[in-house]
């Protein structure tokens, strides 16, 4: 095989390589978020030993905030809870990278 061609096979699979490579470093470094319907169950899994859930929501769209000086990407809901024999409405944040909740408080 003539060594123009060789050197440009070569160069051609170290461009190929080097883009493959750029592409998978820059998928596996931006996180992923959870689905918001898994998000809502973390909260409800939370708070149930405190209170009965019956009614709950959250918004689809991930929003930016920060707490504490420190940025999360969430999730915003709510929830209709029973304490007591007595209806509750909460609202809370929840972290939409870990289903964590960020802020929960009644209205």
């Amino acid at each position: 095989m003539n060594t123009v061609k060789m050197k440009d096979l070569l160069l051609g699979a170290l461009i190929g390589a080097g883009a493959a490579l750029a592409a998978t470093s820059l998928a596996t470094c931006k996180k992923s978020t959870i689905p918001p319907e898994k998000a809502l169950k973390s909260v409800k899994e939370a708070v149930k030993h405190s209170y009965a859930v019956k009614g709950s929501w959250i918004h689809m769209k991930t929003d930016s905030i920060k707490k504490f000086d420190v940025p999360f990407t969430v999730y915003s809901g709510g929830l209709t809870c029973e304490k007591a024999g007595r209806l509750e409405q909460m609202d809370f944040v929840v972290d939409a990278n870990t289903g964590t909740i960020v802020e929960l408080q009644k209205q």
